[in-house]
């Protein structure tokens, strides 16, 4: 019997997964907290009249997808829609582009179209979660608490590191008066891209770090995606920053600074977050599972064609 490929809906933020033993790959359960998938598991999903979430179609893939789109794809990714591949799974870059066609005169009819479905209600317990959600957001604005917890001396240091590296780029862009570029093969353009994202990142993995509480959940921690988007981008400014010094745009004095500031952050990310490189980012981080979950499709697709 072919897995049934359960998900939920891509309204959460973090929308947390755990892992499949089989394969290593994470997949969402029916009642809205998560586990591993098993045969045993599966077999009583599919006994289990309680309303269980399921995608359009059935596939023998562990990449989680509702209503098409990849689940939780755009918690993980580098912001730039441009250079990836996974746009028309990206729940937030249909979005985006709903958004942008709102704005449009030219696509009036076609926003205000009638949609040829009604959307689903929420199952049960995804409405019962999104109540619990805003009835914590109304609570944490009646505490005296901060808003984020404080953030241990060493961690303060890789924060005010990170600003310091937006800062060094910004001067350096001002003074060199680098012209606006979206090529995603220029070395200035990867190195502007990422110094922004690798500060929020930063930001996002640290402050998740501080407010994790372990035994609240049973699915792999935020702050590891985070750091490990951090990370890939420090690793591709690294490489950028080489490359600017080879083709003389940036001096070695410039370079030199930058480079040295990603070093430090890298190693001290790696130290505060030992797990981040091995956190298994949705589809990016699943070839295998992609790949079938294309060569399914395929063949469905060519099925009703036929």
């Amino acid at each position: 019997m072919p897995r049934v490929l359960r998900s939920h809906s891509s309204l959460l933020a973090g929308e947390p997964r755990s892992p499949n033993p089989a394969s290593g790959a994470w997949t969402a359960r029916r009642t809205g907290g998560f586990a591993p998938v098993s045969q045993e598991d599966d077999e009583m999903a599919d006994n289990d009249p309680r309303g269980t979430t399921l995608a359009p179609w059935c596939l023998e893939v562990s990449v989680d997808v509702r209503d098409g789109f990849i689940v939780g794809i755009f918690n993980y990714c580098d912001r730039w829609c441009e250079t990836c591949a996974f746009t028309s799974r990206c729940r937030l870059f249909a979005d985006k582009a709903e958004i942008e066609a709102s704005l449009d005169p030219g696509m009036k009819a076609l926003v205000e179209a009638t949609p040829l479905e009604p959307a689903p209600p929420p199952p049960p317990w995804l409405a019962e979660l999104l109540q619990q959600m805003d009835e914590a957001v109304l609570k944490a604005a009646e505490d005296d608490e901060p808003f984020e917890r404080a953030l241990p001396a060493e961690h303060v240091a890789i924060e005010e590191r990170a600003h310091g590296y937006v800062a060094r780029v910004h001067l350096w862009r001002r003074r060199h008066e680098l012209s606006s570029t979206t090529d995603p093969a220029d070395p200035g353009t990867i190195v502007i891209w990422f110094h922004t994202l690798i500060s929020s990142k930063v930001h996002r993995a640290l402050h998740g770090l501080a407010e994790d509480e372990p035994e609240d959940r049973d699915w792999p921690p935020d702050y590891d995606g985070s750091a490990k988007v951090a990370l890939l981008g420090i690793d591709r400014s690294q490489a950028a920053w080489l490359e600017l010094v080879e083709r003389g745009v940036a001096n070695d004095t410039d370079a030199a600074a930058c480079i040295a500031d990603l070093i430090w952050l890298s190693e001290s990310l790696e130290r505060v977050f030992p797990n981040a490189r091995a956190f298994v980012r949705p589809a990016f981080d699943e070839p295998a599972e992609v790949s079938r979950l294309l060569e399914t499709e395929h063949r469905r697709v060519s099925g009703e064609r036929s």
